[in-house]
């Protein structure tokens, strides 16, 4: 997962309403993740602004997956209008630091 928004975060400068970076699909519900790595993975991807496309069978997905990919905030973060990528701002071991703009609406 973060070898991917690693990767993402490269080239974050090129996004913008209309053209977007993948950094693939969510693994949110596919197992071999704890909740909180869940957490983190959606919320990598909505700051950064990608697809939100689910990798998971979603007949069979438990409750905490579906609290995960349905959080409204999370989502509002992702469908910003300003559109603008959030970027690594910050690291200090394991500990990143990830930001943007919002357009506050």
């Amino acid at each position: 997962m973060i070898s991917g928004i690693d990767a993402n975060d490269v080239y974050a400068d090129y996004a913008r309403p209309g053209g977007w970076n993948d950094p693939d699909m969510l693994e949110v519900g596919n197992g071999g993740m704890t909740n909180d790595e869940y957490i983190a993975h959606f919320s990598l991807w909505a700051i950064s602004k990608a697809p939100l496309i689910l990798g998971c069978d979603v007949r069979n997905m438990t409750k905490e997956t579906f609290d995960i990919i349905s959080n409204k905030e999370v989502i509002a973060v992702n469908q910003d209008r300003l559109g603008v990528q959030g970027k690594k701002v910050r690291m200090e071991g394991d500990i990143e630091n990830w930001a943007g703009p919002l357009s506050g609406l």
